[in-house]
């Protein structure tokens, strides 16, 4: 089994993390991501739609990270990563899904425009930036109030769902975007204490850092392959 992937795109750290979380450590083959090799004919024929991750088992090729963590948690032995109650099972659904449509769209241009345009090349995007700094505002009070009742976003057990909303949290505070979510007690506690989860530092602190000094492109293939 490995995954193909770059170890700062977000949805490769959900991927690794699951597998961390379940007590393994998932090969990474490194697509440089920087030099556009998600693109090349060889892996559009892994992943049609030139992204990352996607995961190779014995064969079986699946992409898409949501699927590919579900698939993690149900042929990795270890801690279920999914509550076994329908209701936590729905809730984890909900968050996930509260990610994908109305949090990334928002977090991603500022983690894009804050932290990789230097790689991707170009003038930052202000307009996007602005926007994506209004558009996590409403989501992250939501969120508050939902964590005022539960530890994790699930319930009582960390799940799939606070592992889709940690590479966002985390690269927001590491860029100097954390104010909205310091301002809430709440959401602030939570990030803190997922961040904190072994799993998390050994995905995310494992190598060289996107906010790091001098990381070019050739630095990152060198310390990864």
């Amino acid at each position: 089994m490995k995954l193909y992937g770059h170890p700062w795109s977000v949805n490769t750290r959900k991927s690794l993390v699951t597998a961390a979380e379940k007590g393994h450590e998932l090969p990474l083959a490194l697509v440089m991501l920087p030099t556009g090799e998600h693109h090349q004919p060889a892996y559009r024929e892994i992943h049609p739609f030139a992204k990352v991750p996607a995961l190779d088992d014995d064969g079986f090729v699946l992409y898409e990270a949501r699927a590919i963590d579900a698939y993690l948690d149900r042929v990795l032995a270890g801690p279920a990563l999914v509550p076994a109650r329908a209701r936590d099972a729905a809730r984890m659904e909900q968050w996930i899904g509260v990610a994908d449509a109305y949090f990334a769209p928002s977090a991603q241009p500022l983690i894009v425009e804050l932290l990789f345009r230097r790689y991707l090349g170009g003038d930052q995007n202000q307009a996007a930036i602005a926007a994506g700094r209004s558009g996590i505002e409403a989501v992250l009070e939501v969120l508050d109030g939902a964590l005022g009742s539960a530890p994790y976003l699930a319930g009582d057990t960390f799940s799939l769902a606070d592992i889709y909303w940690l590479p966002y949290v985390d690269y927001l505070r590491q860029i100097g975007e954390g104010a909205p979510i310091e301002r809430r007690a709440n959401v602030a506690a939570w990030a803190t204490r997922v961040i904190a989860r072994p799993a998390w530092q050994a995905v995310a602190r494992s190598g060289p850092q996107p906010y790091e000094a001098n990381m070019t492109a050739d630095v990152i293939a060198k310390r990864y392959r």
